[in-house]
């Protein structure tokens, strides 16, 4: 008695290395899945150049170059080097669930003085400088960089009383007009693009010289 085992059909064999291929696709679709995306496919990159961006929530450090003093100077050179980060950032061009953050850096040169408390007048001054800002996003691609020249800052006076509004306004409205380059230039290269940032009174004597400011509060707007 033959008890070899009947030879099997090609339709048997080809029906089973089909089940294992498809077995094999659910797999790693699966795995896919659970890692948060798919394998091979790269991420579409978003043009955001014509678009705008909000942020709500933008911390970080002032520090002056040379440091403010009392009484210093009404007038003549001073450099302000920014260190900020931005959150609570939004675009159009980059809806939920993709989120956007970003952090500016750069230094802007001005004729505000060197006066801790000096009236530093209604009018903005004028300023020279390159802001950039690097924008990290989650869920999408971008091309990570905006160009920022203010052309104009409007700063207040470091040190009043504990109420007082105390700030700067970086950027438009007025002539010279602001300008963005690359990312977030709102269709007209950035033209009323601006931010403002604001801090508590200061508790450094400026005495000795005010180097550094904490920002603990401000917005921005390109477009």
């Amino acid at each position: 008695m033959d008890l070899a085992s009947p030879a099997r059909s090609p339709v048997s064999i080809t029906v089973r290395h089909l089940a294992l291929v498809l077995l094999g696709s659910v797999i790693v679709v699966g795995a896919s899945v659970l890692l948060g995306g798919p394998v091979s496919a790269s991420e579409h990159v978003i043009a955001v150049a014509n678009s705008s961006v909000a942020c709500t929530q933008v911390s970080g450090l002032a520090r002056f170059d040379p440091r403010l003093r009392s009484p210093g100077t009404a007038g003549g050179r001073e450099t302000i080097h920014l260190d900020l980060v931005l959150n609570g950032c939004s675009s159009p061009a980059l809806p939920p669930p993709i989120t956007i953050s970003g952090a500016l850096q750069g230094a802007l040169v001005t004729g505000t003085g060197t006066g801790c408390s000096t009236t530093l007048g209604a009018g903005p001054y004028v300023s020279a400088g390159t802001l950039t800002v690097k924008w990290k996003t989650r869920g999408a691609k971008i091309s990570p960089t905006s160009l920022f020249v203010p052309q104009r800052v409007r700063p207040t006076q470091v040190q009043r009383t504990a109420s007082a509004r105390q700030g700067i306004k970086v950027g438009s409205p007025g002539s010279p007009r602001s300008s963005v380059v690359g990312d977030f230039a709102g269709g007209n290269d950035g033209r009323t693009s601006s931010f403002k940032l604001s801090w508590k009174r200061s508790a450094a004597t400026c005495s000795t010289g005010l180097h550094f400011l904490p920002i603990i509060s401000g917005t921005l707007a390109f477009s």
